[in-house]
């Protein structure tokens, strides 16, 4: 049960951090798009919860359909944290970390009926969910 939580808490993190510059729109908020994944793969497990492996096969499916967006979030992120000072850094962290919450909460009570209803799934699950950076 540790195992698909402690994964999908990563990849909140890891987006959450990615976003503020991986999935910029012209005047929006990167964030905004990181939460649409976020909540677009929740959905996933909620609609597909009474079968097991549908949730591992549609999640994979949606990795693979956005692979290349999360491809470019992570190479867009690394040259933006390289220009920012560690102060600004640290503001938008914190500013990250509180936008964040109802995600993670919400991310939280998924992940835990998931791990419950599909045990022999949740190392798949997992890995499927740790493949996005």
């Amino acid at each position: 049960m540790k195992k698909i939580t402690v994964s999908f808490l990563a990849l909140i993190v890891l987006l959450s951090f990615a976003s503020p510059w991986g999935c910029a729109k012209k005047g929006g908020d990167p964030l905004d798009d990181i939460h649409r994944h976020i909540k677009s793969m929740l959905k996933i497990v909620k609609d597909n919860k009474a079968d097991c492996n549908k949730v591992v096969s549609e999640l994979e499916t949606y990795l693979a359909q956005h692979k290349a967006e999360f491809v470019e979030i992570q190479k867009k992120t690394d040259a933006m944290r390289k220009s920012m000072t560690p102060e600004d850094l640290k503001k938008y962290q914190e500013k990250e970390f509180e936008k964040n919450k109802d995600v993670v909460t919400e991310s939280m009570a998924v992940v835990m009926e998931i791990n419950q209803k599909c045990p022999k799934q949740a190392t798949k699950i997992g890995e499927v969910l740790r493949a996005v950076k």
